[in-house]
């Protein structure tokens, strides 16, 4: 699946969506400069529509009248179309819940890894920006009722509008200049891991850093606010050498209301279940137990954001968390694609 996407995404798609606002914004700009500066965003599978015949530089703006067909909105034309292990001092080898942990959490980061570096080649490598056409590049329509047609740019109205569920254009049908990429655009889904230190608190007491790992999946309805479900991944080896493994699961909230630049910044907030298996914990009368707990996880802090492009930003992470009666640090480092 990996190698699939990133030949797809190496190669491209000759397709291009024009999305709802855009598409509404150039309805009502003079015909003729429609074309200057259009948003567009290249399509990951190509939509199937019938070819349109290419228009050149030379070809002449034509503005036609819009016709109702049979009462309805959709509108045509008339005329041309253009076209962890160890000793335990005496008791040896020890294993349990924390070590099956560790390794089932390690399982879950590659997969987590792949996932993330095939959507950032695949967002990172598309075109999502703007692009100068001719005003009668064919722009093809996809209706609410399934319909196909085929427009000039210049042609769009409220009615064309009203009608269409889909806008696409085909860079190979037209002049077709990219001009500069949008900027970081969260809004809509988006997928993350970070990676890093966090101080993991031991059944016995003491407190210690080890490595540590986060994977969100979620969604901003804006461009500011995000929800995300997020599953964090911590170990270490204890004093007893065995293996103390830390997991929590919390719902989201994420606020970056401040931007500099390329650099944003903000703060998250979460609240979940922790879960934590130690292997081997020694208590006074010389027995060993395992320090399994679980209990509610808090936690929040600060967020900063590097833009790389419009879909893709490298994104830092300095938290506090509360679990198991404890507070524990970690400073995580990152890609989001959104």
């Amino acid at each position: 699946m990996l190698a699939a996407s990133l030949f797809a995404a190496a190669c491209g798609t000759d397709s291009y969506l024009i999305p709802s606002g855009e598409l509404a914004r150039l309805a009502h700009t003079p015909p003729e400069r429609r074309g200057q500066h259009v948003r567009v965003v290249q399509e990951v599978i190509e939509t199937d529509v019938p070819s349109a015949p290419p228009v050149g530089p030379q070809t002449q703006v034509v503005v036609v009248p819009y016709v109702e067909i049979d009462g309805s909105v959709r509108t045509t034309s008339r005329g041309p179309h253009p076209a962890g292990h160890g000793g335990f001092g005496r008791f040896g080898h020890i294993s349990g819940k924390g070590s099956d942990g560790k390794s089932a959490a390690i399982a879950v980061l590659v997969f987590a890894a792949t996932a993330l570096l095939t959507a950032a080649v695949i967002e990172g490598t598309r075109f999502d920006g703007y692009a100068e056409l001719h005003p009668m590049h064919p722009v093809h329509l996809i209706g609410k009722d399934g319909e196909l047609d085929v427009l000039p740019l210049a042609w769009l109205d409220d009615a064309t509008l009203a009608w269409t569920d889909k806008a696409v254009i085909r860079a190979s049908e037209g002049p077709w200049h990219p001009l500069e990429r949008a900027p970081l655009d969260r809004r809509g889904l988006t997928y993350a891991m970070f990676g890093g230190v966090g101080s993991l608190r031991s059944a016995a007491g003491d407190l210690a850093l080890g490595p540590a790992w986060t994977v969100q999946l979620g969604g901003y309805p804006t461009q500011e606010l995000g929800i995300v479900a997020s599953v964090f991944f911590g170990w270490r080896d204890n004093r007893y050498n065995a293996t103390l493994f830390e997991t929590r699961t919390t719902a989201e909230v994420q606020y970056l209301p401040v931007q500099l630049g390329l650099l944003h910044g903000g703060l998250y907030g979460g609240v979940g279940v922790a879960h934590r298996f130690e292997d081997a914990i020694r208590l006074a009368d010389d027995r060993v137990i395992a320090g399994d707990e679980t209990s509610l996880a808090l936690d929040g802090g600060a967020m900063l954001q590097l833009d790389i492009n419009t879909r893709i930003a490298l994104t830092g992470r300095l938290g506090i968390a509360y679990a198991h009666g404890e507070q524990m640090h970690n400073a995580l480092i990152g890609f989001s694609v959104f």
